[in-house]
């Protein structure tokens, strides 16, 4: 008889320790499906406008703001009304590289830029007008140089001289911001010789967010040929951080001259600008997200 009870006391100590180990393995596998399961993409912080509000009270009636349209963090267009005409950029997406953008003015095309890339690395722009038949019948082309150091050179052509590179232009960077810009004079030097420097916060720039615009924009702005007070839509000053300090420094044959923008932001509680300032300019700028 007690050999009968040691016997089912074993079999049932088994029996547990079986179970133990099932009951462990399931959990395990449902862990692991739980976490191999596709997360949804998180829409980022995005602007919807930026508005251009001139200082001068006589002027205040004329603000100029950009509307952004989006495809998930994927910027679809950006138009504003300005000059009583409607101005209009489209991009247009192979995965997550912007490959091109095309500048509008009253629903007619005004100029195309085409981008190509080498190793996710932005090779060349290339800004065509309508008439072109062909990318041979550019109107500018930057071909672009990613050096070991980190920095970035390019080279313009443009088509009176289409095979004759202008001074060649060195980007510094620093934790996905633009450093500075220096250009290396072709040929004899000129007169004056020119470099920025910019000093940033540490909040959030407003495009940030945008996919694919940090491989484009690394001299921090878009240009596609439209005839703004402002610029291409606000699309400029481009980094993971704001600008506070533009130093612009012109040397000449005797001395060299230095000077200093300095920018003014208000915020909102996650650190991206409700409003852009500064001395220089006659406009504030305002965001909305």
């Amino acid at each position: 008889m007690c050999l009968n009870y040691l016997i089912k006391k074993e079999m049932k100590k088994k029996f547990c320790y079986l179970l133990f180990i099932i009951t462990g393995v399931i959990s395990s596998c449902s862990n692991e499906v739980e976490t191999k399961k596709p997360q949804e993409p998180v829409q980022e912080v995005l602007p919807k406008t930026i508005s251009f509000q001139p200082k001068s009270s006589n002027e205040k009636e004329k603000l100029q703001t950009s509307t952004f349209v989006y495809n998930g963090n994927k910027i679809v267009s950006v138009s504003c009304v300005a000059y009583n005409k409607i101005m209009k950029t489209v991009f247009t997406y192979e995965g997550n590289f912007i490959t091109k953008t095309e500048g509008f003015m009253d629903n007619q095309l005004i100029t195309t830029i085409k981008y190509t890339y080498n190793n996710d690395k932005l090779k060349e722009s290339i800004l065509t007008l309508p008439s072109a038949n062909s990318d041979s019948d550019f109107y500018v082309k930057d071909v672009f140089t990613h050096n070991p150091d980190g920095t970035v050179s390019y080279v313009r052509f443009r088509e009176h001289k289409p095979d004759t590179a202008e001074d060649e232009k060195i980007l510094s960077f620093s934790n996905s911001n633009l450093d500075k810009i220096t250009t290396k004079y072709n040929g004899e030097a000129p007169y004056y010789k020119y470099s920025y420097q910019y000093k940033y916060d540490n909040k959030n720039n407003p495009l940030k967010n945008i996919t694919g615009l940090n491989l484009i924009m690394l001299e921090g702005t878009l240009y596609n040929g439209h005839d703004m007070p402002n610029g291409d839509f606000g699309i400029n000053d481009f980094g993971l951080n704001n600008i506070t300090e533009k130093i612009t420094s012109i040397s000449s044959k005797n001395d060299t001259s230095t000077y200093v923008e300095k920018f003014n932001y208000t915020y909102d509680k996650n650190g991206y600008p409700l409003t852009k300032s500064s001395d220089e300019s006659e406009y504030n700028i305002i965001y909305t997200y």
